[in-house]
């Protein structure tokens, strides 16, 4: 009986709350997406705490709900009235590309069932279409800054605590031994918040590369100093999480910001890998785990494969074919696994493209990366203050993507595809805003998406 009157009582309050917030995201989208922001490193949380399954789509339910309240409360344009645009998006050829090829795959593919790949591969670009009805102001984007920087030192400090608590209280906890709570060589491979160990890494890797540039542009700010003093602590959970990507991505991303911006760190930098290089030899735990040549083989043979497969289907098998796509499409034909996935899960997201898509597809996805690292290192050097700091992490975050997805299935792993297309339209809003502040483009290849339409700040 009591049980029961704390879960109404909880219920009860939790529903005022959602009534406040959504009274909130109403008057002003841009809440929406920040709370969005905030709390996606949490959703792993939910494995072990006793709600609903419906309770999972939260996510996609608070971006739908904050995509009408931007439509709903965009500004009216009088016919005749020309306005600036609100967002620059130079990428958005490679983006339509790889949206259209990909959405005629799904549903030529698989029928009506191919909206679960496309959702999976797509959902969050609507983040855009937020952005470009809503746009980011400098106080908006401060505060994504401090939501990355807070949420990676939270889940640095539980990612910590799990490492020392140990599989056995995982479990407990009602994580299950093989699926979230998982080993490599003996050591526990730590996940904070998350589901897995790929998803924490990642996203700590991402909290240092763009936060880390926001803090070195301005040191002296309490919020970017404290950030730059846990940051060591940061770079021991991310190893934790023993994800390559994740290391990877963070030293060719800091390999970016000193080679753009930051060249007076080049010498302790390569101090740092120096001793790290002359250690780890004495640690052969660890030296086995990160630089195991059976990973690679397994990989290299699995390629084969695949080339053979694209080869006789050169327009790909299909949006969804592999991955974790396939399972969910699997799962909504009525699939049920009894144990692995018998899916294909590729661990290169450029094989998973040439493989889905054939060679129009991957082509797609590296011109949408590389245009976009093209217009965020010449936005990094034009756009002032932290918003020049901010543009910077950001191309650091997609010079990461690009290597981690050699090793990686990076833009289907959650939250980071949350993370890529948020920070890319916030790019945009900066651009946007500058242009029209100053009277000139911040970059010489920067189109606008001019719709005269945008929420109320």
């Amino acid at each position: 009986m009591i049980t029961t009157a704390i879960a109404v009582l909880a219920a009860l309050l939790v529903a005022i709350a959602a009534v406040f917030v959504a009274r909130a995201v109403y008057f002003r989208p841009q809440l929406g997406v920040l709370l969005l922001a905030a709390f996606v490193p949490l959703n792993g949380l939910l494995v072990i705490l006793p709600l609903p399954g419906i309770v999972s789509g939260w996510k996609e339910g608070l971006l739908l709900y904050t995509l009408i309240c931007a439509w709903l409360r965009r500004r009216r344009v009088p016919a005749g009235e020309v306005v600036a645009p609100t967002i620059l998006l130079p990428w958005w050829p490679a983006a339509a590309v790889f949206v259209v090829f990909g959405v005629a795959s799904a549903l030529i593919s698989f029928g009506v069932i191919g909206f679960v790949g496309i959702k999976v591969t797509f959902f969050y670009l609507l983040l855009v279409v937020v952005l470009w009805l809503a746009p980011f102001d400098a106080r908006d984007r401060d505060r994504l800054v401090s939501v990355l920087m807070g949420m990676g030192a939270f889940t640095s400090l539980v990612g910590i605590a799990q490492l020392l608590a140990g599989p056995a209280f995982l479990v407990s906890l009602g994580y299950e031994y093989g699926t979230q709570v998982r080993t490599s060589g003996g050591l526990l491979r730590v996940f904070s918040t998350f589901n897995l160990p790929f998803p924490f890494g990642l996203y700590v890797m991402l909290s240092l590369l763009v936060g880390g540039a926001v803090a070195l542009a301005n040191p002296s700010r309490r919020r970017n100093l404290l950030f730059l003093c846990f940051a060591p602590v940061m770079v021991v959970a991310m190893s934790t999480a023993i994800v390559r990507a994740a290391i990877l991505g963070l030293a060719v991303g800091a390999i970016y910001m000193i080679v753009i911006r930051f060249r007076a760190l080049a010498a302790p930098v390569i101090a740092v890998a120096v001793l790290i290089g002359a250690i780890l030899p004495f640690v052969p735990t660890i030296t086995s785990v990160f630089f195991s040549s059976s990973s690679l083989n397994e990989r290299s043979g699995r390629w084969n494969e695949v080339i053979e497969k694209i080869r006789t289907h050169p327009f790909g098998e299909g949006l969804g074919s592999s991955g974790a796509a396939a399972d969910r499409i699997s799962t909504a034909q009525g699939t049920v696994f009894s144990g692995l996935s018998t899916n294909y899960q590729p661990d290169n997201y450029y094989v998973k493209t040439a493989l889905e898509l054939g060679p129009i597809g991957l082509w797609a996805v590296i011109a949408l990366l590389l245009s976009s690292l093209l217009w965020c290192t010449r936005l990094s050097r034009t756009l002032p203050g932290q918003d020049g700091a901010l543009t910077l992490g950001v191309g650091a975050s997609i010079v990461a993507s690009l290597f981690a997805s050699l090793v990686a299935t990076y833009f289907e792993i959650f939250p980071i595809d949350v993370y890529f297309w948020l920070l890319l339209g916030v790019v945009g809003c900066a651009a946007a805003q500058h242009e029209s502040s100053t009277g000139r483009s911040p970059s010489d290849r920067a189109a606008p998406v001019s719709r005269p339409t945008f929420a109320s700040s």
